[in-house]
């Protein structure tokens, strides 16, 4: 408590010399939080993975949620580790927890697709393990084949470059369109100015990965993967036609570059290699899966 006789001069002293520790003190928890989150964060990254590893899925792919559980269950014992599954819902925060080590791995996308994420945020993956092939289907509510669909109708596919070009490929192939030389292949990642006819005039919809399923009842077909509307209840008896996954759009084990020699990473990569995955799904009674995934020929 400040002395009401003390001169104004000795009031300033005695505040400064009063508040100086406390200042210094905060400067110190300061850097001491902000060294302790970037020694979190090397840590993670540099660190070797246990036996028991986490393995990161998308939270609305429940194909390969239950293809994962598989994989856990009954291929990864054998491979002397304990895989953990976890539900990530963000596609950035999905890799970006493989390239920090949160997660030894990831479990939801095809190259395509992880070359965008890499070119757009810098991380340092590989998808170590082609596991699975996507189903691929056209969706309508309105027509029950290609050749009931009317010029002038409006088509929905995936906004991102990855899911676009599968489901442009998925049309060239029903003979709805037609690219340009180069871009006929998923490695030509063709995109809707890479169209080089249109014979219908379709007009095409750009709709995010979340949003497909429910807007079907706004335009005439939806273009995807399968199990990108699986779960929102669409069935079978609206699928007009199905496609064969483009070769190069694989699903599979993502992991970091930087834990790629890590011995239980290889473990786990292995793990996702074992021939039992293709021969359940050649086989498995679980209709969820049997519907929307396929075995690498």
């Amino acid at each position: 408590m400040t002395n009401l006789t003390d001169s104004p001069a000795d009031d300033i002293e005695i505040k400064k010399k009063k508040r100086w520790p406390w200042i210094a003190a905060a400067v110190v928890v300061v850097v001491a939080i902000a060294g302790g989150v970037t020694y979190a964060k090397l840590s993670n990254e540099d660190r070797p993975f246990g036996t028991n590893l986490k393995v990161a899925t998308w939270s609305t792919d429940i194909a390969a949620e239950n293809l994962l559980k598989y994989i856990t269950d009954e291929v990864a014992p054998s491979h002397g580790i304990t895989i953990e599954p976890v539900k990530i819902d963000n596609l950035i925060e999905i890799n970006r927890a493989v390239d920090a080590g949160t997660v030894a791995g990831n479990f939801f996308e095809h190259q395509p697709f992880l070359n965008d994420a890499i070119a757009a945020n810098g991380f340092h993956l590989t998808l170590a393990a082609p596991t699975f092939t996507w189903d691929q289907a056209s969706y309508s509510n309105k027509y029950k084949s290609w050749d009931q669909v009317p010029g002038g109708a409006k088509v929905a596919l995936r906004d991102d470059p990855a899911g676009q070009a599968i489901a442009l490929l998925d049309l060239a192939y029903d003979k709805q369109i037609t690219l340009k030389p180069g871009k006929d292949t998923i490695a030509g990642l063709p995109q809707l100015s890479d169209i080089a006819t249109n014979p219908k005039n379709y007009q095409f919809v750009q709709v995010p990965i979340g949003q497909l399923a429910r807007s079907l009842d706004d335009v005439d077909v939806i273009v995807v993967h399968i199990s990108d509307v699986y779960a929102a209840g669409l069935r079978e008896d609206q699928i007009i036609a199905r496609e064969p996954a483009p070769k190069g759009s694989e699903g599979g084990l993502v992991v970091s570059d930087k834990h790629l020699n890590d011995p239980n990473v290889q473990k786990l990569i292995a793990t996702f290699k074992d021939p039992k995955i293709a021969e359940f799904l050649q086989t498995t009674d679980n209709e969820l899966i049997r519907n929307t995934l396929g075995p690498i020929s």
